[in-house]
């Protein structure tokens, strides 16, 4: 085993080893850094403790990085049979996502082809039992008004037999407007039923989304809004306050107003904040972090690496006050998995009536613009294009990503975002 692997003494990040790696080495490995075992693959250590495979490779001369799975989901001997395959294919000129990426797609259409069998109703049953089950989520007296809407709306319909991958929108939309001509509150309670369950089988891989979020009971459809240009932004930065002092006060759960608040206080995409998982933060020492995995961001090229978002002090102090009722940040108070990427929307576009003026996604435009306007007292740029750039995760050009070395810009990044937090406070506080 090698000396420098075992142990929990302290050494600098990503310092790295020269010696092949063991079992027994892998498993007792608590520091932060990078573990090479040859061939190119490393052992990745995260601060939060997190550990995966990574293989460097170049093809047509071009460095990369490809992420072969997490530890101990695969042990050191199935890291290494993996490794084989992707120098292979790395011989034959492909990357290996590539491959992955092929495998996957083979998997979900396997998977749609097993889930076309699975009826509406043996999901309802399967959430309704999970749901039931779970400690805190319903008292006896919920799970049995849940069971009689189930049994005495849904059950008797055509969609309770019908493949839930087959249930249209349209069904749905007919099925509560006919319900909320004479019954609307039960009609809401059918809705949020449903909706559960349509959350429950996406999860599962068995339905891409919950097209419950497209019905509006007693108008008919939603209609289709065409997006043109830029999602609304409000820019001014006592305007952008005084929305978040709303959202503090609005009559929603803990979880959607506390999604919005990460969404602003650290500029990264709702998509990414609301499924954020606690596994991905670090926040102990001087430098705490939010390390989000390259395969979950918008731009997948692995050779990017790990998006890493520092962490002001006011945002870590936050964080720490929040209940962790799971693996995620902002777990579904409902349901299995965490707060869905409408609710933060809805809250701002309906509750707050902001549609057409301010979006979650906004609160990056936000931070983009008034990050890009603040200036020194002589007038020049306080921070650097690239470095907000790279806050944002954007994509740029190849030469600036090839030159951009991430890990000594982080101190950069980190101003940043305290820079940020700290002016949202000020202004909050005048809002």
């Amino acid at each position: 085993m090698p000396a420098n692997v075992k142990g929990t003494k302290t050494r600098p990040q990503n310092h790295r080893h020269s010696d092949a790696l063991t079992a027994r080495a892998v498993a007792a490995v608590v520091n932060p850094g990078i573990y090479p075992d040859g061939k190119g693959m490393a052992l990745h250590v995260l601060p939060s403790g997190a550990k995966s495979w990574r293989y460097r490779y170049r093809i047509d001369g071009k460095p990369a990085l490809a992420t072969l799975g997490t530890y101990p989901e695969m042990s050191l001997a199935k890291a290494r049979a993996a490794l084989e395959d992707a120098r292979a294919e790395v011989k034959r000129g492909r990357h290996p996502i590539e491959k992955k990426r092929q495998a996957a797609a083979l998997a979900k259409a396997e998977l749609g082809r097993t889930a076309s069998g699975v009826n509406l109703g043996e999901i309802a049953d399967q959430w309704f039992a999970t749901a039931k089950a779970e400690p805190g989520v319903w008292t006896e007296s919920t799970a049995s008004k849940t069971r009689g809407r189930l049994d005495n709306h849904l059950k008797p319909t055509g969609l309770w037999t019908t493949p839930i991958r087959d249930v249209r929108v349209a069904d749905l939309a007919a099925l509560l407007d006919a319900l909320h001509a004479h019954a609307p509150d039960t009609c809401s309670k059918v809705r949020q039923i449903l909706s559960g369950v349509f959350r429950y089988a996406a999860a599962r891989g068995l339905v891409d989304s919950d097209p419950v979020a497209m019905t509006r009971p007693g108008s008919g459809m939603r209609k289709r809004v065409s997006r043109k240009g830029k999602l609304p932004a409000v820019t001014e930065i006592m305007q952008i306050c005084a929305i978040l002092r709303r959202i503090e006060m609005a009559q929603a759960s803990w979880q959607v107003r506390g999604a919005l608040k990460l969404i602003a206080f650290t500029a990264q995409r709702p998509g990414r904040v609301v499924s954020a998982r606690w596994s991905e933060f670090d926040l102990d020492g001087k430098a705490p972090t939010w390390t989000i995995p390259r395969e979950a961001q918008k731009n997948k090229d692995e050779s990017r690496g790990d998006h890493v978002v520092p962490l002001a002090p006011v945002v870590v102090a936050w964080l720490r006050t929040l209940p962790r009722d799971g693996d995620f940040v902002f777990a579904a108070s409902n349901s299995i998995g965490h707060v869905t990427l409408e609710a933060p929307s809805k809250l701002l576009r309906t509750s707050l009536a902001l549609a057409g003026i301010h979006s979650p996604h906004g609160f990056r435009s936000s931070f983009s613009t008034l990050a890009n306007q603040e200036s020194n007292a002589d007038g020049s740029r306080r921070f650097d294009r690239d470095d907000i750039e790279h806050v944002l995760d954007h994509e740029i050009s190849s030469e600036v990503v090839r030159a951009y070395d991430r890990r000594r810009a982080l101190p950069r990044l980190r101003a940043i975002l305290e820079w940020w937090a700290e002016a949202l406070i000020a202004a909050k506080a005048d809002a």
